[in-house]
């Protein structure tokens, strides 16, 4: 009989529609708002602040519109937007503690901020998250579906 190893993996996304059809629904107006006086869409006054509110949006929407964390053997990897950039990662013998919350609707719960009430923040939306204590006191939250899965996925990996 052979020796098996049994890991658990969790790997969850989160991704707040709301706020990325808001973004696009205001930048529409400000486009509108912004149109050159008789007709002159092409006219450099409105192509260049065109540009920049179209580079602003397509920045947000590669980079802020979901998160997406795995855990398992090698720890928490939290990786956002499409090109799962930026990224963090907290190896298995950096988390102290693990726990699945709950982020109230009354806790600013959008992007990547720091408070020394709260941690590192690394979330979408308000809901379940996945809370880390790490090895140093500080905590981390992640937005995530099913935070309970992946506290197993970690305490199996220990």
């Amino acid at each position: 009989m052979t020796d098996r190893s049994v890991s658990a993996l969790y790997a969850g996304r989160s991704t707040n529609w709301l706020v990325i059809w808001l973004s696009i629904g205001l930048m529409l107006p400000l486009v509108v708002m912004g149109g050159a006086p008789e007709g002159a869409w092409m006219s450099s006054g409105f192509v260049v602040p065109l540009a920049g509110i179209a580079s602003v949006a397509l920045v947000h929407v590669l980079t802020a519109s979901s998160v997406r964390a795995t855990a398992g053997t090698h720890g928490v990897r939290v990786h956002f937007g499409v090109f799962g950039w930026p990224r963090f990662r907290y190896s298995i013998n950096r988390i102290r503690h693990a726990e699945a919350i709950e982020i109230p609707p009354s806790r600013l719960a959008w992007g990547i901020w720091w408070s020394r009430r709260f941690g590192l923040m690394l979330t979408l939306r308000s809901g379940p998250a996945l809370c880390l204590t790490l090895a140093t006191g500080r905590k981390v939250t992640i937005s995530t579906p099913h935070p309970d899965v992946a506290v197993k996925a970690i305490d199996a990996a220990r």
